[in-house]
């Protein structure tokens, strides 16, 4: 926890020699701590500094966090892509290697509702929110292969993401259950998604292509910040 508690010491970020010093650990130890609760998402790692990351904030957010902005600032555009699916819709950020983190989420009638955690359903390898971060950020994806290679299906399908601007889930993460996902951009970097989920039997794949297609068109406004 004193890693954590100096994170958010320093609120501009980190670096390993900061931390060493704050801690009083060894680099080879403060290193591996890092590596791990990066990959769970309660650390973000940016070129050489460390900061908190969302899974913190979602245990306790405050005002003035970076979760909280991505969530005001995107409220309007859940609430669009909700309507425009008709289906669970769900407003989400990175969180880690394993999985992503969901800040807001609604049903198919409208209704503002609180998830369940379910690390294999939001896995970042198979979920469509999932394949959205892998195939906009780098760093994560190389953080990703450092912990197991990506096969080769999912290497071509991450070029496919980044070319068609959307992803899909076709029963990867759950049997029954299809996905769909867009991403949503501060500056020009992506710092969340949009993802909707149903039946496999009611969202079929082409559907959802065509529903993601829809929303990369009618909520343009409203996914870019």
């Amino acid at each position: 926890m004193s890693l954590l508690e100096q994170l958010k010491i320093f609120s501009d970020g980190a670096s390993l020699a900061d931390l060493c010093a704050s801690n009083g650990l060894t680099k080879s130890t403060a290193h591996g701590l890092l590596d791990t609760l990066v990959e769970l998402g309660y650390v973000s790692h940016h070129g050489a500094r460390y900061s908190l990351g969302t899974r913190v904030w979602a245990l306790a957010p405050t005002p003035n966090d970076a979760a909280q902005r991505i969530r005001e600032s995107f409220i309007p555009a859940l609430r669009a892509f909700n309507e425009l699916c008709e289906a669970d819709c769900f407003l989400t950020v990175p969180s880690g290697t394993r999985s992503y983190l969901t800040l807001e989420a609604m049903d198919a009638n409208g209704a503002f509702f609180r998830p369940t955690d379910d690390t294999q359903r939001d896995a970042l390898r198979t979920s469509a929110v999932g394949k959205i971060f892998l195939a906009h950020d780098s760093g994560l994806a190389r953080r990703a292969r450092r912990n197991a290679a990506l096969d080769r299906t999912l290497e071509d399908e991450l070029i496919q993401v980044r070319q068609n601007g959307f992803a899909l889930d076709d029963q990867g993460s759950q049997t029954g259950l299809n996905c769909m996902a867009i991403p949503l951009r501060m500056r020009g970097q992506v710092v969340g998604a949009l993802g909707t989920s149903g039946s496999a039997e009611q969202l079929r794949p082409a559907l959802l292509q065509l529903k993601a297609r829809q929303a990369l068109r009618q909520l343009y406004d409203l996914v870019k910040y």
